[in-house]
């Protein structure tokens, strides 16, 4: 599994490690607005800076990742930069773990809204209802990338052309994108096309390399999702399998 965990050095720069499971943690030293830049799973911040001001800015991130007191975490900068991959996960996990649950219990609050929103835009936005469901799968599964492939209907706009039928491919790991798939997530796709008969559930997960993947019908439509994700819980499968089942219905 790899990820990505950032510390506060001083209130404009942050010092960044990436680990990598068989190879030695890289490291780099990032301004502050740069962090919007990077595909983080974790951020500590030093109480010991004493600002406001940098708390501010860290706020709107905590969507996207945890955001902890480096102080909580027993961690100082020193710690931090000299942490290998054992125990960078375990730090890793310590903070993503109460974050992806608290989403987790928002999301059950919030799933009767989150359905209806989705279920409107799917007759009149395809790429809209995606990407919607993409930012659900994100905050559910605290994952730090998704593609969703799926199928989308262009529209005729000539008397005596048909309608075109074209598979679209929504990614990313903090804003989803939607693009055309090339040959290679084509023949992903089509190694999951026998799965394609049932309703979209959790078809492989390696828990080693945090890859999970889900692929079946959504509203009658073959979806392939592709997920990196740190833990998948009993909570999150049921999580999930009642929003499949609530867009389905």
């Amino acid at each position: 599994m790899d990820f990505k965990l950032g510390i506060t050095r001083n209130a404009e720069q942050l010092y960044v490690k990436s680990f990598s499971l068989g190879n030695a943690p890289s490291s780099k030293i990032l301004d502050l607005h740069e962090a919007r830049e990077e595909n983080l799973q974790g951020l500590l911040y030093l109480n010991s800076l004493n600002s406001e001001e940098l708390i501010n800015q860290l706020e709107s991130e905590t969507k996207f990742y945890p955001i902890r007191a480096a102080e909580e975490m027993q961690t100082t900068l020193e710690n931090f930069e000299q942490l290998n991959y054992e125990d960078g996960k375990k730090l890793y996990d310590k903070l993503r773990e109460p974050w992806i649950l608290q989403n987790n219990i928002t999301c059950i609050e919030d799933l009767f809204k989150i359905r209806t929103h989705l279920n409107n835009l799917w007759p009149n936005d395809r790429t809209g209802f995606f990407e919607e469901f993409w930012f659900t799968l994100r905050s559910q599964l605290g994952a730090s990338e998704i593609t969703i492939m799926y199928n989308d209907m262009i529209k005729a706009t000539k008397e005596g052309e048909k309608n075109k039928l074209i598979k679209v491919k929504v990614t990313g790991t903090r804003i989803p994108a939607p693009f055309s798939p090339d040959e290679g997530d084509e023949l992903v796709y089509k190694n999951y096309e026998k799965e394609m008969t049932h309703i979209l559930e959790i078809t492989d997960y390696n828990k080693e390399k945090g890859h999970l993947v889900l692929a079946g019908g959504l509203k009658k439509s073959p979806v392939l999702v592709m997920a990196k994700i740190s833990q998948l819980t009993r909570l999150q499968k049921a999580l999930l399998a009642s929003l499949i089942d609530g867009l389905n219905s």
